[in-house]
């Protein structure tokens, strides 16, 4: 159970980000201010700097947080743990790390059209992803490189698409959980298998 003080710190990064979401909104992601985000939150702007480095920072924040509980998870793995299993469980962390911050999908009205947000800026995030998650499964497991990028791939991918196609069917946020758990496991069955 997280202490008071760490609940709190949630709670005031949370509202950073949603305020901000609404403000991109209403007046555009060029338009909003560092101060004006702050204000709405109900915070200083000194504050919004001990939480986010840039504006942009702010449309990560999700993202940054979820990669850090599966690398994290990653590194505890239990004497004899299948390669499979481990990874399912950073998938699970990950997933539990985004429903705690509700879902929150990180990009918001007319940002996703700026440069920051280009085609190239998105691979590159997404090949950080995967070098972060796969190096760390390697080095938990002593597997080769080819093998952990192939099983990181494999789980991100069942889990964006399975994620993608319960929220367009307008699954509640539980199914959407629950089938992404099970698409990351279907996954890596036949990784399983092989070890």
């Amino acid at each position: 159970m997280a202490s008071l003080r760490e609940r709190k710190k949630r709670q005031t990064r949370q509202a950073l980000m949603d305020a901000a979401g609404r403000l991109f909104d209403e007046r555009g992601y060029e338009a909003t201010t560092v101060d004006q985000i702050a204000a709405a939150a109900g915070v200083s702007t000194r504050t919004f700097f001990s939480y986010f480095r840039h504006k942009a920072d702010v449309l990560y924040a999700n993202s940054a947080d979820c990669l850090e509980a599966g690398v994290a998870a990653l590194g505890t793995r239990r004497p004899g743990e299948p390669p499979a299993d481990l990874l399912a469980r950073a998938f699970d962390a990950m997933l539990a790390e985004s429903w705690e911050m509700g879902l929150v999908a990180g990009l918001v009205g007319e940002a996703v059209n700026l440069p920051v947000f280009s085609p190239q800026a998105a691979i590159d995030r997404s090949n950080n992803r995967v070098e972060r998650l796969a190096t760390a499964l390697a080095a938990a497991c002593e597997l080769d490189r080819v093998t952990a990028y192939a099983m990181v791939g494999a789980a991100l991918g069942a889990v964006s698409t399975t994620a993608a196609a319960a929220m367009s069917d307008g699954r509640t946020d539980e199914e959407t959980m629950a089938e992404t758990a099970r698409a990351c496991r279907r996954a890596l069955v036949g990784f399983a298998r092989d070890q």
